[in-house]
């Protein structure tokens, strides 16, 4: 890993002013990682700006190639304006060049930690506008038969519309390297942990042989995804047993209100608390969680708002013990490792430099590509500060 970091950071930097495809230059190292790198490209036709990455083929097996061949097949099919472009695929004996629309707004989970206190909560029309996008998005690809199987906050990039208006912003599901075309899968913990459904952590289960729905575990996604974009913070650090406060939501559910995030409104607690059902087949489909969303009249609770839930079902809150640290058995696959089989994620390639800007604005864990796990044994604002992303922050853009 270290020998294919140092091989990309030199040949990255030989790699700047060459023109591939006799159209486009790279212009710039946006950053690099253990199997590729990111530059600004221009076009020579009509100087426009894009993203351009590099993949190497050498080195790589045949199912290595066939994967990394897919995620190029599935992101040209898909055509979306909250999905990011591809533009165009440059290939020589050696590389790959994937020619990108330009996102210059990083990505959302930068956005989310820009300028964020511990008390801040995103501004309702903001986290309206966004999310919604990002179900325009989701509910596309779905509906040509993909499934993302990554969505975070990190696989969000955002392009400024208006070069007058920094807040007029749109979002692109990136990072196809996890998309597949398989609704039922047995591929189990591909993704990111906190993001991931607990069906992925189902011994039994995966024992029994039961591929996931795939669209169902995108679902349980965008529930996190649009959690950790109101409050800055996921509700727990993967959805097993293993994790004391996932344990005591699949216990008593409304504690995702009542000691998580109680400034949710009634109504999105409802529709969180669909969205995050246990079983995968009670799970509205993205086209019923836009609808849902779009009908709620506020995101966030205010003096009118009253909470209840039914007292046969209500149970009282219990303390949490202290899990152990034991990950759980399964494989995980982050899309820095995995995506296209090659570990060939944008967030892969820019880490390393992100790293040292993001230490300016939250303390991680200093342990490459670990998943971590942090319990709680109370849930109030001070025992509840899980950021969004579990162990190191990976994200696409500089």
């Amino acid at each position: 890993m270290v020998h294919q970091d140092t091989y990309w950071s030199q040949l990255s930097a030989s790699m700047v002013d060459k023109i591939v495809g006799q159209e486009f230059q790279l212009l710039e190292v946006l950053g690099h990682g253990a199997y590729g790198c990111l530059f600004l490209g221009q076009s020579l036709k009509n100087n426009s700006y894009v993203a351009v990455k590099v993949l190497t083929k050498s080195g790589l097996d045949l199912q290595q190639l066939q994967l990394q061949q897919l995620e190029i097949d599935i992101q040209t099919s898909l055509k979306h304006p909250n999905l990011l472009a591809l533009h165009r695929v440059i290939q020589d004996a050696d590389y790959i060049y994937m020619v990108m629309e330009l996102c210059d707004q990083g990505d959302l989970f930068d956005y989310v930690i820009r300028d964020q206190d511990e008390n801040s909560i995103r501004e309702e029309h903001i986290v309206k506008k966004l999310f919604c996008q990002i179900l325009d998005g989701v509910e596309s690809m779905h509906a040509n038969g993909v499934y993302h199987r990554d969505l975070k906050l990190e696989n969000i990039l955002l392009k400024c519309e208006d070069d007058e208006d920094e807040d007029d912003v749109t979002c692109k599901v990136a990072d196809f390297g996890l998309a597949t075309r398989e609704r039922y899968s047995m591929e189990f913990g591909c993704g990111s942990t906190s993001y991931l459904a607990p069906e992925h952590f189902d011994d039994d289960k995966q024992a029994e042989l039961v591929p996931y729905d795939a669209a169902a575990s995108d679902s349980w996604s965008l529930g996190v995804l649009l959690l950790a974009l109101m409050f800055g913070r996921n509700p727990w650090q993967e959805a097993s047993s293993a994790d004391p406060a996932f344990s005591e939501f699949k216990r008593v559910p409304s504690m995702l209100k009542e000691q998580l995030f109680p400034e949710l409104s009634t109504a999105t607690y409802r529709l969180l608390e669909s969205i995050l059902a246990i079983d995968g087949a009670d799970r509205p489909s993205v086209s019923e969680i836009k609808e849902q969303f779009m009908a709620i009249d506020r995101l966030y609770v205010d003096d009118e708002d009253d909470f209840y839930v039914d007292d046969n079902k209500k149970e009282s809150p219990v303390s949490i013990p202290t899990a152990s640290t034991k990950h759980s058995d399964i494989t995980s696959f982050d899309s820095a490792f995995f995506s296209g089989g090659t570990g060939s994620s944008w967030s892969d390639m820019v880490e390393e430099d992100e790293e040292a800007a993001l230490s300016k604005s939250i303390d991680f864990d200093s342990n490459h590509k670990q998943q971590q796990h942090h319990h709680y044994t109370q849930y109030d604002d001070e025992d509840t500060d899980m950021f969004v992303h579990s162990g190191e922050k990976e994200s696409w853009w500089l």
